[in-house]
């Protein structure tokens, strides 16, 4: 009667064979991995962005209070912070919230004013990397394209600010003194990159927003 045979285990060879060719696919995927989660983030920011433009105009029709969308910096040239102090990006704030003795309307940051902030995504920057032109729907001053937003004060300046009027329609505006501009002065956009996709945010003129990005294939923008 023959007796039953040992199991053979795996040798040390075989297993070094295994482990060489999973760590070789899993380096074949990585990049696609990476590539796949910023731009997963890429296209939160730009949400995140009509989304801002979306609050600032409702809750500028809601409460009768002109709401500013701030981009990188107040108009002083200070870092936007949240009300914990942090950093942030884009900051929605009402101004003047119309409950004690802060001013009127006048397109600065007041102790006291409502914060709405937008935390940074990160890997996500201002500006494009592969688009060479503007949407059509981009009404602002697209040669400022690359710095990440084409809005405009009323002088035609380079500004990284929109304001909401309480009917809702965005305008741009100047300080020193403020100075609202007619309907028509809010449209612009918003660029962001990855370095391997760009989006454009545009805000029209009347208050509508669309977020395009950019197709490299076709060399345009794709809604």
């Amino acid at each position: 009667m023959e007796r039953p045979r040992a199991k053979q285990g795996v040798t040390l060879i075989e297993m070094m064979i295994v482990i060489a060719i999973v760590a070789a696919m899993s380096a074949a995927a990585l990049p696609g991995f990476r590539d796949f989660f910023q731009n997963q983030r890429l296209k939160q920011a730009a949400r995140s962005v009509a989304d801002a433009f979306a609050l600032a105009r409702t809750e500028a029709i809601r409460t009768g209070r002109n709401h500013v969308v701030y981009f990188q910096q107040d108009p002083t040239g200070a870092a936007l912070v949240d009300d914990g102090g942090n950093t942030v990006p884009v900051l929605i704030v009402q101004d003047d919230d119309g409950t004690g003795p802060l001013p009127g309307p006048n397109g600065e940051l007041d102790v006291g004013e409502p914060r709405f902030p937008i935390r940074a995504e990160a890997g996500v920057n201002w500006g494009v990397t592969n688009a060479t032109v503007a949407p059509a729907a981009d009404t602002g001053n697209t040669v400022q394209m690359a710095t990440g937003l084409t809005f405009q004060t009323p002088g035609l300046a380079p500004a990284r600010w929109v304001v909401f009027r309480p009917d809702g329609i965005p305008r741009g505006y100047s300080t020193g003194p403020y100075a609202e501009g007619a309907i028509g002065t809010g449209g612009g956009a918003v660029y962001l990159t990855n370095g391997i996709r760009d989006y454009a945010i545009v805000l029209s003129p009347l208050g509508g927003v669309q977020v395009d990005a950019w197709d490299v294939g076709s060399g345009a923008w794709r809604n």
